[in-house]
Parts: C-alpha cells; sequence; structure tokens
C-alpha cells in the first residue's frame, strides 16, 4: 500500500538524519538541544530496525513497543524544543504522560489479528505530541527564530489535524483509514515524507538563526555593558535619522562622560572601574524610554539617543539622568563609589539632512564646555558659542 511504501522512504530518511545529528551531537556534546535532537532521531531509528526485524521478534516488540517509537521520537523532539527555548519544562512531564498511558494499551493490542486499532491509538499518539510541540513553539518569543517557529507550528498543526482524522476513521467509524478514504491516504503519505524532511531542515533553520542572531548582536553590542558598542550606535543613529528625515520630528543626541574616571581607576582598579561602567549603563537603560538608544562611545563616554525628542523636552530627561548617576551608590567589594558625569547635548533642531557625525561633533562640543564649567551638568549645544571651542582643549576624564 502506499502508506507502506511512505514509511519504508521515511525510514530510510530517518536513519539518515540519525547519523547526520549524531555528527552534531557529538560537535557540542554539552549543547541539550543537540542531544535530544539525537536522540529523537534514534528513536525513530530503533523504529526503522524493529520494522526491518519484525517477523523474527516477538508481538510484544514488533507490535506492541515499536508503535510507541515515533509518539517517543516526537516526545523527545520536544524535549529538545524545550532546550533550546529556555522555558515551557511542564511541556515534557505532558509528553511523558500521553506515553506511558499509551504503551499498556499497545502491549494488549499485540496479539491482534489485524493492527488497525493500534495504528489509529497510535495516530492519536502523534497527534496529541504534534499538538504539545505546537504549544511550545508558540510560547516562544525570540524574534530571529520566528519564521521556522511559525512554519513548523503551522505544519505539525495541519499534521496533527491529519492523524486526528486518521484516528477518528479507525475508532468512530471502525474502519481502516487506509482503505476507507484514498485521498486521506495520500494526503497521509505526503505529509509522513515532508514531515521527515521539513521538521529536521527547519530545526536547523531555528539554530542557525538564533546563532546569526547572537553573532550579529556580538559585533553591535559592548561586552562589558550589553549596551551598543560603537558600530551599534552608528547603525542606531543612522536609523534614527532616516525615520527623522521622513517623519520630520527632532531628536537629541548626548554624550556623557564620567568625571574623573581615570582617578577612580587609579585609585579602586579597573575592575572597580568596570563594574561602575556596567552599572551606569544598566541606570541609563532603566530610565529610558524603550525606544530611546544608549550605547558606549569609548572608554568612559556613552551617547544617549532620543528619537522624537527636541532640545526642550530633552532638556529634564538629561538633568535626570545626570541627577540620577550623581545620587547612585556603585557599590564595589566593600566600598560605595561615588560618580557623577557631564553631559553635551545637541538636536537635529528642524535641519532634514544633518549627518550624524556632525550631531556628535556638536554634542562632543557642548560636552567640552560642561566639563569646563565645572562637571556634573548637562550643557546644549550653541553654534555660536561652541563651535569657536577647539577640541584638543577638552579635558580628560
Amino acid at each position: 500500500m502506499l502508506v507502506d511504501a511512505t514509511l519504508l522512504i521515511q525510514d530510510v530518511q530517518l536513519l539518515c538524519f540519525t547519523v547526520i545529528f549524531f555528527v552534531l551531537a557529538l560537535q557540542r556534546w554539552d549543547d541539550a538541544t543537540r542531544r535530544w535532537l539525537w536522540y529523537s532521531f534514534l528513536a525513530n531509528a530503533a523504529g526503522a530496525v524493529f520494522d526491518l526485524f519484525v517477523n523474527h521478534l516477538p508481538n510484544w516488540v514488533s507490535r506492541g513497543i515499536n508503535l510507541e517509537m515515533i509518539p517517543l521520537s516526537y516526545a523527545l523532539l520536544n524535549v529538545a524544543f524545550v532546550h533550546f527555548e529556555r522555558r515551557g519544562r511542564r511541556a515534557m512531564w505532558i509528553s511523558a504522560a500521553i506515553l506511558l498511558a499509551t504503551l499498556p494499551v499497545f502491549l494488549i493490542w499485540c496479539n491482534e489479528p489485524t493492527q488497525v486499532r493500534s495504528f489509529g491509538l497510535g495516530d492519536l499518539d502523534i497527534a496529541l505530541e504534534c499538538i504539545v510541540t505546537v504549544v511550545i513553539l508558540s510560547i516562544g518569543a525570540e524574534r530571529s527564530t520566528r519564521a521556522p517557529r511559525l512554519l513548523m507550528g503551522v505544519f505539525l498543526a495541519a499534521f496533527a489535524l491529519i492523524e486526528l482524522a486518521r484516528f477518528g476513521v479507525t475508532f468512530l467509524l471502525h474502519a481502516d483509514p487506509d482503505v476507507f478514504l484514498h485521498k486521506l491516504e495520500v494526503i497521509s503519505a505526503v505529509a509522513y515524507i515532508v514531515n521527515t524532511s521539513l521538521l529536521p531542515l527547519a530545526f536547523i533553520w531555528m539554530m542557525n538563526a538564533r546563532l546569526e542572531s547572537d553573532l550579529l548582536q556580538q559585533t553591535i553590542v559592548d561586552s562589558l555593558t550589553h549596551v551598543f558598542n560603537r558600530r551599534g550606535l552608528d547603525q542606531a543613529l543612522e536609523r534614527e535619522l532616516a525615520r527623522h528625515r521622513r517623519e520630520r520630528h527632532d531628536l537629541t543626541v548626548a554624550i556623557l562622560d564620567l568625571d574623573h574616571f581615570k582617578q577612580l581607576n587609579d585609585e579602586h582598579g579597573h575592575t572597580a572601574g568596570d563594574t561602575v561602567l556596567s552599572t551606569a549603563a544598566a541606570e541609563l537603560r532603566k530610565r529610558l524610554r524603550v525606544t530611546d538608544v544608549v550605547g558606549r562611545y569609548g572608554g568612559e563616554e556613552f551617547v544617549v539617543i532620543l528619537p522624537d525628542t527636541d532640545l526642550a523636552k530633552s532638556g529634564p530627561v538629561l538633568e535626570y539622568l545626570c541627577q540620577t548617576l550623581r545620587e547612585h551608590s556603585f557599590t564595589f567589594l566593600n566600598s560605595t563609589l561615588r560618580v557623577t558625569a557631564s553631559f553635551g547635548a545637541t538636536s537635529t533642531r528642524g535641519r532634514h539632512h544633518v549627518a550624524g557625525e556632525e550631531l556628535l561633533n556638536e554634542a562632543d562640543l557642548a560636552l567640552y564646555r560642561a566639563k569646563k564649567n565645572g562637571r556634573d551638568q548637562v550643557c546644549f549645544f550653541s553654534p555660536v558659542e561652541d563651535m569657536s571651542a577647539p577640541l584638543t582643549q577638552r579635558s580628560a576624564g
């Protein structure tokens, strides 16, 4: 029959993927996702071996335990998904409960002349495991893996409906679904083949999507402070300037410099300095909007980008940030450190084609004035006063 031929093709595919995922698991055995993904295909491979030696095995193995192998592979796949998503552990226990509930029935029915009822129960088993998988995929919130999760979720939902239809024909109509309805047999055969190819490839796609996203983050995020680095800031500023040109809303750019930071490093060590930098970045992010941008400009300097904010609106915000750093207690070992910051800010001021580098230069000039005037304050760029101030006069630290 068509389904039997399909199952043979499926078994060959599964054996090939078992070898591939074994190699992938060996490369990073500490990765639980890879290990459980291989265990999933190993269960399928065990079922394929049982199929090959079906005439040489006792019924309780060939007609009992063997029918649990495919549902078991889906249950193990769910464990792999849980490890990948780092959440949803309750789903693992639900998958295990489904297996434990049906195994005794498979063993009881293993001596029946036909296996129609056993196959029907197996279809229900697979459908329930697929539904659990769909739920796991749906709770994921990672943007980089959204496309492969959606693809697998939609397909597995459709596949679960096919399996439920087969179960319904078996137990409600008391008929063999492969004989009762030819269309259902064809649809099932196609779904089995697509399933065997799509799931492993989509899982690989999902893992690669996360890896690519992580690598991208490493190129634009500062490893110490976990805010944008210089490259990430440049990209964010260009992105916000493009939006400014479209929507004609001003944006503010500010550079802040932690005062006397070199002296802090000399007195307390660079580890203390790192603690201050990471804590300061966290405090800035905590007190800004989600749409605002914070990045480490270099050394002890940070850049803050405030979209849809002119100088009048940004003044209270920057003063608040300055006050926050002034009043915050930076704890290092048994010491409490106090740090202030000087802010220099500028705005697009209706200039629709201003460059990001120009805004940073203006903010830098305003920062020079803030440090010259005594530090621990916010100064705004003034075209008349600041353009004449040479950057070489700017104080260090």
